[in-house]
């Protein structure tokens, strides 16, 4: 892991709309990440082992799917899905068997959260500060990746500012201009984190609009593990997918 065209895709990781509990401590501490130094493949794509997350840049609108099969593979549930304003489209390869649900703890917030919620221990799978009007100033989100046929997009002008590694995540920043969009939003800007571990299949997003350097100053300080639960989201009957990464409230 915002605003979704639809209830089906806003689903796709699974997130519901509980009452917050409790945010966790804005105590400063070092991104727990341990594991290998994975290979990044260019900018377009990046993969070590197991899955492979692709970027493809779009000028047009990007039109896909959602397809729910019966126990017979018949089609069950079937509408077309277009976004006009569409900059940039994420897809992955790899197994379809996915791993445990990611779950994480944020030991920097610029802004306490005011959506989602925590446990005990402060571990959370989404936490927001929703901000007012045109401010949403930042998302935070855990998920497992789908491979095959599951378009997420990025809509705007979107550009790619940096790629690099950090342990066995790989790190995609990136900003989307909107005024120039067809539809409205209610921002002009957005900027996002993606942290995407290519063995464990898991996609972290930190987005919003408050401005990169914040963002990356709370991906630096998350602490992120196997939640032990199974991977769910709101499109596991769906064999093909597309929904949005674009930040909004709910």
């Amino acid at each position: 892991m915002a605003g979704r065209v639809n209830d089906a895709v806003m689903a796709k990781l699974g997130i519901t709309q509980p009452q917050p509990r409790r945010t966790a401590k804005k105590t400063l501490r070092t991104l727990l990440l341990v594991a290998v130094i994975a290979a990044l493949m260019g900018t377009a794509a990046y993969a070590a082992s197991g899955w492979f997350m692709n970027l493809r840049k779009t000028g047009t609108a990007e039109t896909g799917y959602w397809r729910e099969l019966d126990e017979q593979g018949e089609i069950l549930t079937e509408y077309k899905v277009s976004f006009p304003d569409a900059g940039m489209v994420l897809t992955f390869e790899g197994p379809t068997e996915r791993k445990n649900q990611p779950e994480f703890r944020c030991f920097y917030l610029p802004s306490e959260a005011n959506f989602g919620f925590t446990d005990e221990e402060g571990w959370a799978e989404y936490l927001s500060d929703q901000g007012e009007g045109a401010s949403i100033p930042y998302i935070v989100s855990a998920g497992n990746v789908r491979a095959g046929n599951h378009k997420r997009i990025i809509n705007g002008e979107v550009t790619l500012v940096r790629e690099e590694d950090w342990a066995d995540w790989h790190v995609t920043e990136l900003t989307s201009d909107y005024t120039h969009c067809t539809q409205r939003w209610n921002y002009e800007r957005a900027n996002y984190v993606l942290l995407f571990n290519s063995e464990e299949g898991w996609l972290i997003q930190i987005s919003g609009t408050a401005d990169l350097d914040t963002l990356e100053h709370i991906a630096r300080e998350l602490e992120i593990r196997d939640s032990g639960r199974p991977a769910f989201s709101g499109e596991d009957g769906a064999v093909e997918s597309i929904g949005i990464l674009d930040p909004g409230r709910g």
